[in-house]
């Protein structure tokens, strides 16, 4: 996709999306399926917990929405209240939400729903944040400001995926991922840089998502992959 139209895509809109919302009210049909998602995975994980809110976040809780999104639903639980240790508990439900989100494919309206298992007592930073389970706004979306400078955002986009596909090359030539390695934090630190200092419409976050939507941020990991598969393949 060519980089001005993919950079277009990501700027934000005057309205919520309509699949999901009329105005700023749910459609309760889609509140209903994303309960039953909810409680479907809330099965999956297999342990006794006690749920204190089931909220959507991300850009379809919010005006930044693109056909690159998915829907975010977090199941906020007090992973402190579990009888384990604490960093044990953690792992076990990021080791269940990564096999969930890797077998199944759900959508609703064409958009892909994400399942999330969050400590309530994990600090969750969001422009947009809705209570399916309570149906009401927990942080209700503000339209965003214009003045994204485009010409620069596909200036910068172009200079890290140049950048990025010269260290792909290179480390399948040398057989090594600490380019690549260094190149994912570089990305990560540039994202959260930009998110700090201007929100959303940081040219350093779109910047991300324009790269993210191109699929180079997944050569670079399934390259590392590769990588160190064939060096543990190694008889």
């Amino acid at each position: 996709m060519n980089i001005k139209k993919t950079i277009k895509s990501h700027l934000p809109h005057n309205q919520l999306s309509k699949k999901i919302w009329i105005g700023e009210e749910i459609l309760p049909e889609f509140r209903e399926a994303l309960l039953k998602i909810a409680n479907a995975f809330i099965d999956y994980l297999g342990v006794s917990i006690d749920v204190a809110d089931i909220i959507m976040t991300g850009s379809y809780a919010n005006y930044n929405y693109t056909v690159f999104s998915d829907i975010d639903l977090h199941i906020l639980i007090d992973m402190g209240s579990l009888d384990a240790d604490l960093d044990l508990v953690k792992e076990f439900f990021n080791a269940k939400k990564s096999f969930w989100n890797d077998r199944h494919d759900i959508e609703l309206k064409g958009i892909e729903v994400e399942l999330y298992p969050q400590d309530t007592n994990e600090p969750h930073t969001s422009s947009g944040v809705y209570s399916v389970f309570d149906d009401e706004w927990l942080v209700k979306p503000k339209k965003f400001k214009s003045g994204i400078d485009i010409s620069n955002i596909e200036k910068g986009a172009k200079k890290v995926a140049k950048e990025i596909n010269s260290i792909l090359k290179d480390s399948i030539k040398d057989a090594s991922t600490d380019d690549i390695v260094k190149m994912i934090k570089k990305l990560k630190k540039m994202r959260s840089s930009g998110l700090e200092k201007a929100g959303e419409l940081a040219d350093e976050n779109i910047i991300y998502k324009v790269l993210r939507s191109q699929g180079l941020l997944q050569k670079l990991f399934d390259t590392m992959n590769d990588i160190e598969d064939k060096s543990l393949s190694s008889l």
